[in-house]
């Protein structure tokens, strides 16, 4: 599945105000706790050059809405089993459903590695922000109509094991992360680098997060017999 936040020199401040500088060390606190207390979220996942799990669920892309702590819902592209698909998933809880893509009816079944657990702001992509290493400011970007820090830096292949589910080791993975500047919020995280053994070593996961606390409900569907 899937399953991927940031830090930088700000300037804070408009209406002619001097901006004020802030390090990487007093931003990455700030932006966990921001986003550590959102309690739902749109997101746009993509997968480029990875190839598809020969077991399970594997995604290439996935777009939709996640609310805190355990409900997911997404529109879907990747593979199962090795046969490539796009269908929509929903997680209810410890619950797991995807759309059959040839007959339309929800069908429960094993996710393996949840994509929960990636998107969780609280313990999936926030996570990988204390485990990495070197981290700099590169500049500013739009992301998401926001103005936001470019952080850039790296993290061990282990750190990310909670989120992928990838073997633990200390390869060291290229980590980018974007992070709005007046609100401290995470805006997008791009994990660059193999993971798996299968993995090429030009893989690229990113994620980008939007529409923050807007209402979303997600409900378990109804399941075929």
């Amino acid at each position: 599945m899937v399953a991927l936040c940031l830090g930088l020199l700000a300037g804070c401040g408009g209406g002619g105000e001097k901006e004020q500088e802030l390090s990487v060390e007093e931003i990455v606190p700030k932006t966990r706790e921001t986003t550590s207390a959102l309690r739902s979220f749109h997101f746009v996942f993509n997968a480029e050059n990875a190839p598809a799990a020969a077991a399970g669920l594997s995604l290439t892309f996935a777009e939709g809405d996640l609310v805190v702590p355990d409900r997911l819902r997404a529109d879907i592209a990747g593979g199962l089993s090795g046969v490539q698909l796009t269908s929509e998933l929903v997680i209810v809880g410890e619950e797991d459903f995807l759309k059959d893509p040839f007959r339309g009816d929800w069908r429960s079944f094993e996710v393996g590695t949840s994509p929960v657990d990636f998107f969780d702001p609280a313990q999936g992509v926030l996570a990988i922000i204390e485990e990495a290493q070197e981290l700099e400011q590169v500049g500013f970007e739009e992301v998401a109509g926001a103005d936001s820090f470019h952080l850039r830096g790296k993290v061990t292949a282990s750190a990310i094991t909670p989120i992928l589910g990838n073997p633990p080791s200390e390869k060291l993975v290229a980590v980018d992360l974007w992070i709005g500047r007046e609100d401290f919020l995470l805006r997008r995280i791009r994990l660059e680098g193999s993971v798996y053994e299968e993995d090429p070593d030009d893989v690229v996961r990113t994620v980008e997060l939007s529409a923050f606390d807007e209402p979303v409900t997600i409900e378990r569907p109804e399941v075929s017999g």
